[in-house]
This record gives structure tokens, C-alpha cells and sequence, in this order.
């Protein structure tokens, strides 16, 4: 059995050349179960998809060197019941809770911190009637509320979702006049006195971000959104993350190399020019923000990408790499502070 092993490098990514080259260890059958019961905490979870496995780290900033995984969730029998589908992580860290959107069903597992080896999940959640991809998470700790972008049905809410289990209906769902034919590339609630939902999303060849006031309550399949953030100049959406406290929106492409930062997200409407773009060096899919902290994490499927003075940093940054293992690649993060 062979200890997973990524590579993480810092790199100035201006002048970077030959990343993919730089390679990383495989996923052994059930690696990670060499890690004690009782060590340390892990507090940065990663999506490797093409594995059907999540890695996680001690460590959620580490430095330029090859590393271990401390842990890792899946492996050779795949109890855990992951396709090569993961699209989305949500943590619950109050109660040390992790969600994983795996395709058709949200997986749930309790202890995630310490959690370990080809394991079952603690529950298993999917929709009645089934349909769609959990393509991306958000989850309201505040209110215990489960929001899941689906690609074929619009934003599905969920109440209780500590306590849901097997094939649940969703207590709402938001279609936000999205059409016949969209993607959804990511869900944020602003669960403040603002309530604010905001979806990232395609229609066509319409790439925006759908803001709906009332997010507790608002539902059904003929309800517009409020308002509706273009990129200007014309960008890809992909995955968000939100600074509620800061009220900023952070947006991946989706498409291409950057992130987009939009301050005073609450008010922005229609073609709107981001307050600072960051280039990182591929397609960057995904973005979470460790605010307590200042730190970025940027998901590329060669690479996550991590990055301080998330609050500040512009242009063509400098960050740490920590490249994919041979074979894989990162569809998504989620970071404890």
C-alpha cells in the first residue's frame, strides 16, 4: 500500500514553466491508513475525482515540497460510494461534519477531521424524485439549511440538513427563470441580515451570477431574480465563494486563469467590472475563501492553488502549487479555519 503524495511548489506564476511536469505520487488501495487515531486534525479537504477519492491535510497552508496526504476518504472496495463525479465539498466544522456532492447524491460524513481510509459515509442524502447533478454546495450553518445547484432543475434547498437522509424532496426549489437549457456553477448565501442568494450560472452563451433577496424564502419556478451580475470585460463563471462578513464575491472563470472579486456584492447589478482580477496559470474551475486567515485556494485540475492576502492580492500572483497525483485531478476544496 502506497501513501498518497501530492507536490507542492511555490511558484511566481508569471514565469512559471513546466507545472504539469513536476508530477506527483499515485493513490495506494485505501491509502491514509497509516495516520493515528488521535493526531492532529485535518482542516483542508480535496476532491480527486478521476480516483473517486478525497485527500486531506494537517496542514491547510503548506510549504514548497513534496508531501504526504495525511488522509484520505476512499479507496480499493470504495465504500464510501464516490463516482468519478465530486463536484462540490461543504463543511459543517462546528460539528466537524463534510458534504461531497457526488453526482446524484450528497454524501455525508461525520468526525471528517479525523476521518480515514475506505469508509462508509454517515449518511447518504438524494433527491425524490431523483434527477440532476450536485454540481455545487452551500451549506447554512446558521439556519441548518442545504442549498445544492442541480444542472437540471434550478437550486434545491434543503432544511434539516443534519438530520436528512435517503431520498428526500427538497423543501424548495428556485428555477430563477433560468430556461430550458442551463448550468449551474455555484451557490453562496449571504446569511446575514442581507439573505441574499447568488448563483453563478450559463444559459446559453450568457455567462452570469442570478442574486435573489429573501434566499430563506424565496422559491419557485417562475421567480426572477433580483438582479444579475455580468462580468465586464465579457468572462466564464465557474464556482464562487463569499465574503459575507466583507460583502465580496469571489469568481472563478470557469473558462480561464483568473479569479474575479466583486466588492459590495449586495448591490452589484448588471454588466459590472470586478474590482480586482487574480491570473493564476490554467483554467481555474473553483474558489474558496479561508477568511479567517486571508487565504485563497484556487482549484484547477492539474492544481490547488494557495494563496495569502486573498483580501488584497491583484495581477498575476504568487502562490503555492499543490499539484494533482498522477492520474487525478482536483474538482474541489473546502478548508477549516
Amino acid at each position: 500500500m502506497r501513501t498518497p503524495r501530492l507536490l507542492a511548489t511555490s511558484v511566481m506564476l508569471s514565469s512559471l514553466l513546466g507545472l504539469a511536469a513536476c508530477g506527483g505520487g499515485g493513490y495506494g488501495g485505501g491509502g491514509g491508513y497509516g495516520m493515528p487515531t488521535g493526531a492532529a486534525a485535518s482542516k483542508a479537504f480535496a476532491a480527486d475525482s478521476p480516483h473517486s477519492t478525497i485527500g486531506s491535510l494537517i496542514n491547510p497552508n503548506p510549504g514548497p515540497a513534496t508531501i504526504m496526504v495525511d488522509r484520505t476518504i476512499g479507496g480499493m472496495f470504495n465504500y464510501p460510494g464516490f463516482s468519478t463525479n465530486i463536484g462540490s465539498l461543504a463543511l459543517d466544522t462546528a460539528n466537524d461534519r463534510l458534504y461531497v456532492g457526488n453526482g446524484t447524491s450528497i454524501r455525508v460524513f461525520n468526525g471528517a477531521s479525523q476521518a480515514n481510509g475506505d469508509i462508509f459515509p454517515s449518511r447518504v442524502i438524494t433527491n425524490n424524485p431523483a434527477s440532476g447533478n450536485t454540481g455545487s454546495l452551500f451549506l447554512d450553518t446558521v439556519n441548518n439549511r442545504l442549498y445544492v445547484g442541480d444542472d437540471v432543475a434550478g437550486v434545491r434547498v434543503f432544511d434539516n440538513a443534519s438530520g436528512i437522509s435517503g431520498a428526500t424532496a427538497s423543501t424548495r426549489l428556485i428555477n430563477g427563470n433560468f430556461g430550458g437549457s442551463f448550468q449551474i456553477h455555484g451557490v453562496a448565501v449571504d446569511t446575514s441580515s442581507k439573505n441574499i442568494l447568488y448563483v453563478s450560472n450559463s444559459v446559453s452563451s450568457t455567462n452570469q451570477i442570478s442574486v435573489f433577496d429573501s434566499a430563506s424564502t424565496v422559491d419557485g419556478s417562475s421567480t426572477a431574480p433580483n438582479r444579475t451580475i455580468t462580468p465586464n470585460p465579457a468572462s466564464g463563471v465557474g464556482g464562487i465563494f463569499l465574503d459575507a462578513a466583507n460583502d465580496r464575491l469571489y469568481v472563478a472563470s470557469g473558462s480561464a486563469s483568473t479569479v474575479m472579486v466583486f466588492n459590495t456584492a449586495s448591490a452589484a447589478n448588471g454588466t459590472t467590472a470586478p474590482a480586482r482580477t487574480m491570473t493564476f496559470p490554467s483554467t481555474i474551475t473553483s474558489v474558496f475563501v479561508e477568511t479567517v486567515n486571508d487565504r485563497l485556494y484556487a482549484v484547477s485540475l492539474a492544481a490547488i492553488y494557495v494563496l495569502s492576502s486573498a483580501s488584497t492580492a491583484s495581477g498575476t500572483v504568487t502562490a503555492t502549487a499543490v499539484l494533482a497525483p498522477s492520474g487525478g485531478g482536483f474538482t474541489a476544496v473546502a478548508v477549516a479555519p
